[in-house]
C-alpha cells in the first residue's frame, strides 16, 4: 500500500511540475532568442522587487512616505508592463534593439535616481543597483549607447540632488537615524545587487567560452580548409595543384644548378574495371591503397601526389635510375596489396628535368613515357626516350 502512494505522490509531482513548466513557456515564451530575453527582463523584476521590500521596510522605519513609494512603484510596475508586452508579443522584435537594453537600462536609471530623492538618509544606497546597469551595459550596448545611458546617470543624478535642495517640503524630513539601520539597509541592498551581478557575471563567462569555442571551430575549419586546399581529400597526398606549385619549385632550383630531378607519372591499369567489377567504393580503396604503398616506399625526400583520376606524379630529386627503382618498388607492392581479391598493376613513365626546360614540356615527356609503358603490355616503368 506504501508503494502505491509513493508513486500517486511521484505521478502528482511529476503532473505539477509539468503544469509550471507549461506555465512558465507560456510566461517566457519558448522560441530561444524571445526568452533569452524575457529571462533577462525577470532578473530586472527580481531586483526591482527587491529594491521595492527595502522601501517598504523605509515607510514602516519612518524615512519614507507612502505617497513617494506608490509613486516609484507605479513607475516601475509601469516600465515593466510595456517592456514585457512588448518583448512576449515580439514588437520589440521589429526594432533595431529588439531587447529593448537602452529602454530598460534608461529607465532603470530614472528609476534609482527617483530613488534617491525619496529615500530620505537612506538615499546613498538607493544607488547601488547602477551597477547592475552598467555590468549588464558592457556586454548588451554599444559604446555609443554607453556614453548615454552614463550622461543620463550623471544629468539624473544632479537633478535629483538639485531637486532635494530646491523642493525640501516634496520630501520626508530628515530624522535621525540609528548608523546601524543604515549599515543593515547598505547590506541589504547588497545583497539584492550581488546575486544579478552574479547572473551578469555567468552570462559573461558562457558568452566568452561560446566565443573561445567558436574560435577554436574557426581555426579547426580554416586549418581544414587549408589542409584541402593543398591536399587530396581521398587519399591525403598534396592534390594536383600542390604538386603543381612543387613542380614549379623544384624547376626554378634544377634551372639553378641546385638540386636535379626527375618527374613520373603513374597510371593504375584498367582502372575503370575494378570501378566496374567491384564498385566505387572498392575503386577508392584502391586508390587509398596505392597512396599508402606508394609513400611506403619513398624516401622523404620523395613527394608522391594525386594527380587526376587514377594517375598520381611523383617529384623525386635526383637521377632517374633511383626513380626507376622507387616506382619497380611501387609497382610490386601494388601488386601485392592494393586489393585483398583482385590484382591491382601500375604503368609509370619517367623523365629527368632539362635545364631551361619548363613544366609542360617535362610532364609532356613523362606522359609519353607512361603512354609508351601502357603499350608495351602495362605493368612497367617506362624512361623518356628523349
Amino acid at each position: 500500500m506504501g508503494t502505491v502512494d509513493t508513486m500517486n505522490e511521484a505521478d502528482g509531482t511529476q503532473v505539477a511540475a509539468r503544469r509550471w513548466r507549461r506555465l512558465f513557456d507560456l510566461a517566457i515564451s519558448r522560441e530561444r532568442r524571445r526568452r533569452l530575453r524575457l529571462v533577462q527582463w525577470l532578473i530586472a523584476s527580481v531586483v526591482y522587487g527587491g529594491i521595492a521590500l527595502l522601501l517598504v521596510a523605509g515607510v514602516s522605519q519612518g524615512w519614507m512616505q507612502v505617497s513617494a513609494l506608490r509613486a516609484w512603484v507605479g513607475f516601475v510596475a509601469t516600465v515593466q508592463t510595456i517592456s514585457y508586452v512588448a518583448l512576449r508579443t515580439g514588437w520589440s522584435e521589429r526594432l533595431r534593439d529588439p531587447s529593448l537594453s537602452i529602454w530598460q537600462l534608461a529607465m532603470g536609471v530614472i528609476a534609482l535616481n527617483w530613488g534617491y530623492v525619496i529615500c530620505g538618509p537612506m538615499r546613498t544606497s538607493a544607488l547601488f543597483p547602477l551597477m547592475v546597469i552598467f555590468a549588464f551595459g558592457a556586454f548588451a550596448l554599444r559604446w555609443r549607447q554607453i556614453a548615454f545611458l552614463t550622461a543620463l546617470a550623471v544629468a539624473s543624478l544632479i537633478a535629483a540632488v538639485a531637486l532635494r535642495i530646491t523642493h525640501p517640503g516634496w520630501l520626508t524630513a530628515e530624522t535621525s537615524v540609528d548608523p546601524l539601520r543604515v549599515d543593515i539597509n547598505n547590506v541589504l541592498m547588497i545583497l539584492v545587487v550581488l546575486p544579478a551581478l552574479a547572473v551578469i557575471a555567468a552570462r559573461l563567462l558562457s558568452l566568452r567560452q561560446k566565443l573561445r569555442d567558436q574560435r577554436a571551430a574557426l581555426a579547426a575549419a580554416l586549418e581544414q580548409v587549408e589542409r584541402l586546399a593543398v591536399s587530396d581529400e581521398l587519399t591525403g597526398l598534396p592534390n594536383r595543384r600542390s604538386m603543381q606549385a612543387l613542380l614549379e619549385r623544384s624547376i626554378a632550383l634544377s634551372n639553378r644548378g641546385v638540386t636535379p630531378f626527375c618527374v613520373a607519372i603513374l597510371d593504375i591499369d584498367h582502372f575503370k574495371s575494378v570501378n566496374d567489377d567491384l564498385g566505387h567504393a572498392a575503386g577508392d580503396d584502391v586508390l587509398r591503397n596505392v597512396a599508402c604503398l606508394g609513400r611506403e616506399q619513398l624516401r622523404d625526400t620523395d613527394v608522391l601526389g594525386r594527380w587526376g583520376g587514377e594517375e598520381f606524379l611523383l617529384v623525386m630529386p635526383g637521377a632517374p635510375d633511383a626513380a626507376s627503382a622507387a616506382l619497380e618498388r611501387i609497382r610490386e607492392a601494388v601488386a601485392r596489396g592494393a586489393h585483398p581479391t583482385r590484382r591491382v598493376t601500375l604503368s609509370a613513365g619517367i623523365a629527368t628535368h632539362r635545364p631551361g626546360g619548363d613544366a609542360d614540356a617535362l610532364l609532356a615527356r613523362a606522359d609519353r613515357a607512361l603512354y609508351r609503358a601502357k603499350h608495351g603490355g602495362r605493368d612497367q616503368v617506362a624512361l623518356d626516350s628523349d
